[in-house]
Parts: structure tokens; C-alpha cells; sequence
């Protein structure tokens, strides 16, 4: 699965993008382009206040 340390911190939750890069010390620029790929590759979907995982499985 790709970005596995991302998508570990996407909850079933809303969770913003900027916990995301506090949380992964990842750059916002490149968290938000893991995050539309995984949203491409249906593991998470946008709503209000961030993102939230799809399935776990």
C-alpha cells in the first residue's frame, strides 16, 4: 500500500492536513500529494476539516 506512514495517521476522524505534517514531519506539499493519490486509489476520502480513511482493509 502506498505512503503507509500517512495513511497510519488517517483516522476515522477528520484529520487536517497540517496534524498530518506535525504528526509525519512530512512537507505539506508532498503530504498533499500522497493524500490525492490515496483519494485516487480509494484508501481515503476529503470532508470537511481534512481527511478520513476509507476501509482498512
Amino acid at each position: 500500500m502506498p505512503f503507509p506512514e500517512l495513511l497510519a495517521n488517517v483516522g476515522i476522524e477528520a484529520t487536517p492536513i497540517d496534524i498530518l505534517a506535525s504528526r509525519t514531519q512530512i512537507p505539506v506539499q508532498d503530504i498533499m500529494m500522497q493524500l490525492l493519490e490515496l483519494e485516487l486509489l480509494g484508501h481515503v476520502v476529503a470532508v470537511p476539516g481534512g481527511y478520513i480513511r476509507k476501509g482498512r482493509g
